[in-house]
């Protein structure tokens, strides 16, 4: 009965009881989801209309794109649909795999609004729930939505409500297990690589090379961006870290440097600045997602923390070199492509009152020498 569930994949052990007391109950939730649908499961090649659903922030949504050219070749007459808020789904909305993209928390928004929206862009006759993670209010929402066909890892737990369940390889790197959804799912291979796709407007690459020039940016030194926020409550690298580390690159004087976040980061942002005793720009929400990523691909290189731009950097295919998230697993959040450097210490599910002497493993002149070591590779590469 709990075979299907993986001990290995949780980190706090009341989840994973409560992983197999759904197991238990399997009987009982196969008969909810039935209950609940109008009609049957049916195979993947009877599949017209298709929902993908999960965590919502922009790398999650990211995590999708290298492998939607697979899913709607190997399933060419089902039309997919992302759902999301903003600001995830503004890296979908464009997707030329996509058929459409919803601005819609499916699980968060009141029951009767998710069925008005779908009832509008549908009808669905299935789901992916693609998220690895707390997948289960996904799967617990798209039964009740009465979508017939649910598509979603088990090892978790909550297999009776999933009609087509996926086997997870644990760990590796989270993009990955969309791919390997999505083989097992069609039948066929996946190409390998996992860069994300972002596909900007006219209207994207405009915003970006106005912006450029009016931080006068142009024909000057290469820029590095940094972004050192992130909405992760812990494991995160201190702001005053990322300072040291900006002080160190801008007295080597061969970059310019321009400090990114959101709008509400502004303050952080010319803190940093401030301790860093740097005269450079802020972006402070002052262009789009989509807007962002032309951006980045003008720069020589990023330093981030593990967060929304440091996978905007990889679909801009530029070089980052980020600190990852020390209260995870290390793997799952760890190096994806060539062009990164992780640069944290080879620990994982690191309490939040210890990490501050791994933190202090963090050499910022490492950072600085993994910065210009990535950004000189790439001028090579040209």
């Amino acid at each position: 009965m709990f075979s299907r569930v993986n001990r290995s994949a949780f980190q706090k052990p009341g989840n994973y009881w409560f992983a197999c007391a759904s197991e238990m109950l399997r009987p009982a939730l196969v008969g909810l989801g039935r209950s609940w649908c109008a009609v049957s499961p049916s195979p993947p090649t009877a599949w017209r209309r298709g929902l993908l659903v999960g965590s919502n922030h922009i790398g999650d949504c990211l995590h999708l794109t290298a492998s939607l050219p697979a899913l709607r070749a190997g399933l060419p007459d089902c039309q997919w649909h992302c759902v999301a808020p903003p600001p995830g789904c503004e890296v979908l909305e464009t997707n030329p795999h996509l058929s459409g993209c919803l601005r819609l928390d499916v699980v968060a928004a009141p029951l009767k609004r998710a069925q008005a929206e779908l009832a509008a862009a549908g009808p669905f006759d299935v789901a992916i729930a693609y998220s690895n993670i707390a997948f289960w209010r996904d799967l617990l929402r798209l039964a009740r939505l009465g979508i017939p066909n649910r598509v979603g890892f088990v090892h978790k737990g909550f297999s009776g409500l999933v009609t087509h369940p996926i086997a997870l390889r644990h760990p590796q790197p989270f993009p990955f297990y969309f791919r390997d959804l999505v083989s097992q799912l069609t039948g066929q291979p996946v190409p390998a690589p996992t860069r994300p796709q972002v596909f900007p407007t006219d209207a994207d690459r405009q915003a970006a090379a106005g912006c450029w020039e009016r931080l006068g940016l142009a024909n000057d030194l290469p820029v590095v961006m940094c972004f050192c926020t992130s909405r992760q409550a812990s494991g995160v690298w201190p702001l005053e870290r990322f300072a040291q580390t900006l002080r160190l690159l801008n007295e080597a004087g061969r970059h310019r440097i321009v400090l990114g976040g959101s709008a509400g980061d502004r303050a952080a942002l010319e803190r940093v600045r401030g301790l860093a005793g740097l005269d450079c720009a802020v972006l402070a929400g002052d262009l789009s997602v989509r807007a962002l990523v032309c951006f980045l691909e003008r720069c020589a290189g990023v330093i981030a923390p593990d967060t929304g731009p440091r996978h905007l950097a990889n679909a801009a295919d530029v070089p980052v070199v980020f600190v990852r998230n020390l209260y995870v697993n290390r793997v799952e959040s760890g190096v994806y492509c060539p062009t990164e450097c992780d640069v944290a210490p080879p620990v994982e599910f690191v309490p939040p009152g210890d990490q501050a002497r791994y933190f202090e493993q963090i050499q910022p002149a490492a950072v600085v020498e993994a910065i210009l070591r990535q950004t000189a590779a790439r001028a090579v590469r040209g």
